[in-house]
């Protein structure tokens, strides 16, 4: 992933940041994997060789977040079962079925790519701290915890759809690790 789009860059510390997407007021970008260990650091944006005053930002071992289809962290989360196809009311999840729900901020991982590199396909690059989820109030069996393969830093976390989970169209689905809860998604389980 290129560290500057559109002519904009972000620098955070002394490390130049990946820019994943830029348009109008938004602009993604992955935090360094060398500020790990860190609780603050500072941020700069430059644009067209203009150069914003540095903003002191706090950083946290872990901020767990799932993806949603509404892109706001809110409703429909971005869970797919094992063919790719989103887990939703036109395709809900049966007791025992394998999701893949996505996310970032799951943390350090084994085998950690380089910032802005694709997440390795072998070996695997896991998180070194087990995350629990909950799918309609009932813990979830994790069977993966990682950076998804050929990915720059999206997080993945591959769980079984539990038994005793409520069923419904919008089932809440939230990820803690190292103390910390994410947002609250929703998936159809039948």
């Amino acid at each position: 992933v290129p560290t500057a789009l559109g002519g904009l860059s972000f620098r955070f510390g002394g490390a130049a940041a990946p820019v994943f997407f830029a348009h109008g007021t938004q602009a993604n970008v992955q935090v360094p994997w060398e500020l790990a260990g860190q609780s603050q650091t500072t941020v700069t944006a430059s644009m067209d060789g203009q150069t914003s005053g540095s903003q002191s930002i706090t950083l946290a071992p872990y901020a767990p977040g799932i993806f949603s289809t509404s892109a706001d962290g809110k409703g429909q989360g971005t869970i797919v079962d094992v063919q790719y196809r989103l887990v939703d009311s036109a395709n809900p999840a049966a007791p025992g079925d394998t999701v893949l729900i996505f996310c970032t901020g799951l943390g350090p991982v084994t085998h950690q790519p380089a910032t802005g590199a694709a997440a390795p396909a072998g070996p695997l690059a896991e998180t070194t701290s087990q995350p629990t989820v909950l799918i309609g109030g009932s813990e979830a069996n994790v069977t993966f915890s990682g950076l998804a393969p050929s990915f720059v830093g999206l997080y993945q976390v591959n769980v079984q759809t539990p038994q005793a989970a409520a069923k419904g169209s919008a089932v809440p689905v939230t990820i803690t690790i190292g103390g910390v809860r994410s947002n609250t998604v929703t998936i159809a389980v039948r």
